[in-house]
């Protein structure tokens, strides 16, 4: 079985409690990663390698803190393990048939760095993936091409820590849009992220710890309506590159379904 962390903050026993529950019962065993707390942690430490305002605007708290977590666990990988590892938040869940998948590491090309696992979102929501790269046991692999949110669910090879590891400095957008947006990641085009098909998990608590720490946002100023426009310009920049894609390189968008 594949190795597996699991990034959990410490007053979120409820969280280690149920997906210990559900992953241990399938035979997935984990080690805990401690997250790194926005309101406990002081604001040197949040602000190491990020940027406070980037294209998507000013980054919170709560997403530094997101970002340190990822940031901090990608240096342990890349100091300490061999093989690729499965990163998770503690509110993922995983299929059945994810579970049958991860029992060897086989199928991960050589040269993958990270592998999105997960589908974010509205079940609605489409993706533009490229052709399959391989197929296993009714899974597919392609280049993702667009932006999928969320980091409750990824494979990372050592390499590819330690290609994030060194790219990690003046972040200026959440550690989600770091690794898989197009529009506004300038690490995408190298990092080359694939995404699995059908994906394996999903979050399934969206009570966010991330989300209380946002600004709220009720009451617009003019500089905000300006960050809203220049954010709505770095979402749909590439818009013209993933049309054309989509017409004449054989490139699909998809519904991102989770497997049984």
């Amino acid at each position: 079985m594949i190795k597996c962390f699991v990034i959990n903050l410490d007053h979120r026993k409820d969280r280690l409690k149920r997906i210990r529950k559900h992953l241990n019962s399938n035979g997935l065993y984990f080690t805990r990663f401690q997250a790194v707390n926005a309101l406990e942690t002081n604001s040197k430490t949040l602000t190491k390698n990020i940027v406070k305002y980037g294209p998507l605007g000013k980054i919170s708290i709560g997403d530094m803190a997101c970002f340190q977590s990822h940031l901090m666990l990608w240096k342990k990988i890349y100091k300490t393990e061999k093989k690729p590892v499965l990163v998770l938040e503690d509110d993922a869940y995983i299929s059945k048939r994810g579970f049958e998948l991860l029992k060897n590491t086989n199928w991960i090309p050589k040269n993958a760095k990270i592998i999105k696992c997960e589908r974010f979102g509205n079940k609605r929501h489409r993706v533009l993936l490229s052709p399959k790269l391989k197929s296993i046991d009714g899974f597919h692999l392609h280049y993702l091409m667009s932006k999928h949110s969320g980091t409750g669910g990824y494979i990372i090879t050592p390499n590819g820590a330690k290609y994030l590891v060194e790219e990690s400095i003046n972040v200026d957008v959440p550690v989600d849009h770091f690794l898989f947006n197009p529009n506004n990641s300038r690490i995408f085009k190298n990092l080359m992220p694939l995404q699995l098909y059908p994906a394996i998990c999903e979050q399934v608590d969206n009570s966010s710890d991330i989300h209380i720490h946002r600004e709220d946002f009720s009451y617009l100023s003019l500089s905000d309506i300006l960050r809203e426009f220049k954010r709505g310009y770095y979402e749909v920049k590439l818009l013209p590159k993933q049309l054309f894609q989509f017409l004449f390189m054989k490139y699909r968008l998809r519904k991102i379904k989770v497997s049984e």
